[in-house]
């Protein structure tokens, strides 16, 4: 039996879900339950196909109705960035290391280059997820293998040398420019004592 990534998010939530329902059963009445889910058009085709908001058909039974609302869903990445530089919140640093989404490290789905940048950080995983692949006779990807994800890590290393942690803002000034990054950079070493 294989289990899809998108099985291992939906399980914990389905069974919240049937918390929820059990929890409010003393109202006798069906429970409305709106998921808020931050997935955006702009991240992939098929992420682009989907509604801005839909009944969650196959999380919904006789006790709940689930309505799953994607409230960023028309965001552009430019948009995404400058809430991120409003609201003043921290983001992920593997961002500044040139991810452009990010999730596991060595996630199947994941973009080649996010691939690298994870090879690059942690060369022991990425090994370890190498000799997995030569056990089971299979690439870690279709047409795409850890040992050659590794060897572009390598080629890389060799030629700019090992990676300096990019300053906190750098993904943000390619998509806002770099005085909005730079304020934001500011604000960050001022609110929560982040080196820039």
């Amino acid at each position: 039996m294989q289990i899809s990534t998108s099985d291992v998010k939906r399980g914990p939530i389905r069974t919240l879900y049937t918390k929820l329902a059990a929890e409010l059963a003393h109202l006798s009445r069906l429970v409305r339950i709106l998921a808020c889910i931050g997935q955006r058009a702009a991240e992939s085709d098929q992420r682009a196909k989907l509604a801005e908001v839909e009944i969650d058909r196959g999380a919904s039974n006789g006790k709940r109705h689930v309505t799953t609302w994607r409230p960023i869903h028309s965001w552009s990445d430019r948009k995404v960035w400058r809430e991120i530089a409003r609201s003043r919140l921290p983001y992920h640093p593997a961002y500044d290391w040139g991810n452009r989404r990010l999730s596991c490290v060595f996630y199947v789905l994941g973009r080649n280059n996010d691939l690298v940048n994870g090879a690059r950080r942690v060369p022991k995983l990425a090994a370890a997820f190498a000799r997995t692949e030569v056990k089971v006779g299979a690439d870690f990807k279709k047409g795409q293998s850890m040992a050659k994800i590794i060897r572009r890590a390598v080629a890389l290393e060799k030629a700019e040398g090992p990676a300096a942690r990019p300053p906190v803002g750098t993904a943000m000034a390619e998509h806002v420019g770099r005085a909005v990054a730079t304020k934001y950079r500011n604000r960050q070493t001022a609110l929560y004592g982040l080196a820039a």
